[in-house]
């Protein structure tokens, strides 16, 4: 009987035990469960509380690398703005947005400090515009034609327009821009044919006023321009004409000039020297006597 007793009264200690840890060990785990839930909500009102903030809000976006979009463009195309959140915003999602323009060979989105969203995009090369179908399109440099809509029509007035040629003449012209820096493209108002030259029949008209001739293998040498420009005086009544065979340049009368015209020209000029020769030796005899 004390034995049974015994053994009674130890599997109720043990019981009893047993149901002391269960309780110590459920109440630790509400505190757990208490800890992570009031941490799980401090967060998230934390969050909130940062969200509706404006201190969440993109601070600026940066575009770079566009030669003829204009910033506002891309901008619009990537549909990121002030008022969206910087850390909601997902680079391939902007850049996605921004490569439905067909001008845009590639783009790159990186978020960078201070809340800052640069958009780097790279364009196609685009060597002048024409007119096909009675619709101005855009010549890229792998002969791609872009059609221009209204949104993107004052891209017209950075690149050349070029017209008056055969396709044949066209293929040779397109090729040989491919070669010209962007600067240079851009300087370029007007490519047209000239019939009146028989080799140097290409007429490149300049944004700043003076004009080219060449033939279609030529217009590589526009890279020189610059250069030439310094290197000779310039003279409204003179063009410019490049040499495609020999690589020269030089500066002649214009071709839509008389004979007569230039005659006049050049007399002007020698009394123009002789006048100016005239004043520099009285200067001379001048400072002699003195």
């Amino acid at each position: 009987m004390l034995e049974e007793k015994k053994k009674i009264l130890d599997k109720n200690v043990f019981l009893n035990i047993r149901k002391q840890h269960r309780i110590i060990s459920e109440k630790e785990k509400n505190k757990r469960r208490y800890l992570i839930l009031s941490v799980f909500l401090s967060l998230v009102i934390i969050c909130g509380i940062y969200f509706l903030s404006k201190q969440s809000n993109i601070y600026r976006v940066v575009v770079s690398g566009n030669n003829y979009l204009n910033e506002e463009d891309i901008l619009r195309l990537s549909n990121v703005t002030n008022d969206n959140k910087f850390l909601t915003t997902l680079p391939f999602v902007v850049e996605k947005n921004v490569k439905t323009n067909p001008l845009v060979e590639d783009c790159k989105v990186e978020l960078l400090d201070g809340r800052l969203v640069k958009i780097n995009v790279q364009e196609k090369k685009i060597i002048g515009y024409t007119y096909e179908n009675n619709k101005s399109v855009l010549v890229t440099d792998k002969d791609e034609r872009i059609e221009l809509d209204r949104d993107n029509l004052y891209i017209i007035n950075k690149v050349p327009l070029i017209e008056g040629f055969s396709q044949e003449d066209l293929v040779l012209i397109e090729k040989e821009l491919v070669n010209c820096d962007y600067s240079i493209i851009n300087e370029i108002s007007e490519i047209h044919y000239y019939p009146e030259l028989k080799y140097q029949y290409v007429e490149v008209i300049m944004r700043d006023g003076n004009y080219v001739f060449t033939s279609p293998y030529g217009l590589k040498l526009l890279n020189k321009y610059y250069d030439m420009e310094s290197s000779y005086a310039r003279d409204k009544h003179n063009c410019y004409y490049f040499e495609d065979i020999s690589g020269n340049a030089y500066t002649s009368a214009c071709p839509w000039q008389s004979e007569q015209e230039t005659e006049e020209i050049n007399s002007e000029e020698e009394i123009q020297d002789s006048s100016q020769d005239y004043e520099y030796y009285e200067d001379e005899d001048y400072q002699e006597e003195e």
